[in-house]
């Protein structure tokens, strides 16, 4: 599971219109971006306790055109870490481990006996990525906790950083943590959340499926993708060059949790209001700790909290997203507000995706009453078509981008990457058309 990257401050934003309602101004944002194919899914934002815009957008099945509701279940990816963190400080309040203490002290056997629960939480233990230990898995088959700990156990890698000395995202030390639960409570990690969790924050329809379980549940929106090279809407599950989604779905501890809107802001309200963890326990959360470079932040002062990233603002936000083929989610909590920001969806493809804009133009509309629709990117919008489209179609997107200036974004870093892949595939009379747009292709792109 991939951090969701946020990029606050580099937004492309066109003005419309100021001193609507909220609401109307949120209906026109969502309604303009679903149209576009900037947003399908849902969409919760509340203040002060109250819901104050919920909307849902799209198919959760495309092959059966069956719409999303807001009961509709997504894989809401690392999202899962933030119900990880609250386990751990429940079993320290409840005297069970302390978040100082050592792994090994619960984990007899860990290979790396100078990591702490609290390395895990804070993403400074230092440990290899979870996929690389399972390199030669069988992606037919979905692995487990126990196969990824086994592994790690068997091969000992070198650690990448001495544990404490530096942040780096790490999913396998949520795997780690998930399985410290699992000692310390003699529980199954899903049926301790299910207990702890899920039930005590009113989240009737959260928990933990891979995706053979999740197939027997009512209302899933399935995970999309659009697929470059078909040039239609693929179950990402389906696409080959994605089928390790299907092997690491057995994981727990850093994601797999299937979640709806309701029940995200049930988790929310839950934690604001000291059902799950105390109020002295929530300050931990959100502490911060060792500053981490975060690709896509407007600088390089957030940091890991216990599950969340805490965001390097004049204001106090914190958040915690998640993405993976098919699906990314995102919470976005305004501390000193007490806003939430919560959306769901279910088409991803990360290098065509337009989630990062979302932000920013409902931050517009809350805070200054405006209204400003994110542009069109044209490198995204011409990797939909590029590959199977004719040079006549081609040309005529290419021109449509130049002539409309204010829905399109020509990103030029974007582009010159799709020429070099448009190379790669063989396909440089293609590639030869993007320079009709004023590309230099002897500058390197920054991909």
């Amino acid at each position: 599971m991939k951090p969701v990257k946020m990029c606050f401050l580099l937004l492309i934003i066109i003005p419309i219109c100021s001193g609507q309602d909220k609401a109307v101004l949120l209906d026109s944002l969502f309604n303009t971006m679903h149209l576009r194919s900037q947003f399908n899914g849902n969409i919760l934002i509340a203040e002060k306790g109250k819901i104050i815009y919920t909307k849902c957008y799209g198919f959760a099945d495309r092959e059966n055109h069956v719409p999303l509701n807001p009961n509709s279940l997504f894989n809401v990816g690392s999202v899962s870490k933030a119900f990880t963190g609250v386990a751990i400080q429940q079993l320290e309040e409840k005297n069970k481990l302390k978040i100082s203490d050592k792994v090994i002290d619960y984990l007899p056997g860990f290979p790396y006996p100078d990591i702490t629960i609290h390395h895990l939480l804070i993403h400074a233990g230092g440990l290899p990525a979870d996929y690389g230990l399972l390199k030669n898995w069988d992606n037919s088959k979905i692995a487990t906790n126990d196969d990824v700990l086994s592994a790690l156990y068997t091969q000992k890698p070198d650690l990448i950083f001495t544990p404490g000395a530096r942040s780096e995202y790490n999913n396998l030390g949520y795997i780690i943590l998930s399985e410290i639960v699992e000692k310390v409570t003699n529980m199954k990690f899903r049926d301790y959340l299910d207990k702890n969790i899920f039930k005590p924050a009113n989240m009737i329809r959260t928990n933990i499926y891979n995706a053979e379980e999740i197939n027997e549940i009512n209302n899933v929106a399935r995970g999309y993708l659009f697929y470059p090279f078909t040039g239609k809407y693929e179950e990402a599950i389906r696409v080959h060059e994605f089928s390790s989604s299907y092997a690491v779905s057995g994981f727990q501890g850093d994601g797999n949790i299937y979640s709806t809107i309701t029940d995200l802001n049930n988790f929310i309200q839950a934690l604001s209001d000291g059902k799950l963890i105390t109020e002295e326990s929530l300050k931990k959360t959100f502490m911060k700790h060792i500053h981490a470079e975060m690709a896509g932040t407007p600088d390089y002062g957030n940091s890991y909290g216990y599950g969340w990233t805490i965001i390097n603002a004049p204001i106090d936000m914190v958040h915690r997203g998640g993405g993976l083929p098919g699906y990314v989610s995102n919470i976005i909590w305004n501390l000193s507000e007490d806003r939430i920001i919560i959306y769901l969806i279910n088409d991803y493809l990360s290098y065509l995706s337009y989630h990062n804009q979302i932000p920013q133009a409902i931050g517009y509309i809350m805070t200054q009453n405006n209204l400003m629709i994110p542009k069109l990117i044209a490198s995204v919008e011409l990797s939909k078509i590029v590959v199977t489209s004719t040079l006549k179609e081609l040309n005529e997107k290419i021109s449509e981008i130049m002539l409309n200036p204010e829905i399109y974004e020509v990103d030029e870093n974007g582009l010159k990457f799709l020429m070099i892949k448009l190379q790669e595939l063989g396909l440089k009379d293609k590639a030869d058309l993007l320079k009709s747009m004023g590309l230099n292709p002897g500058i390197n792109p920054d991909p």
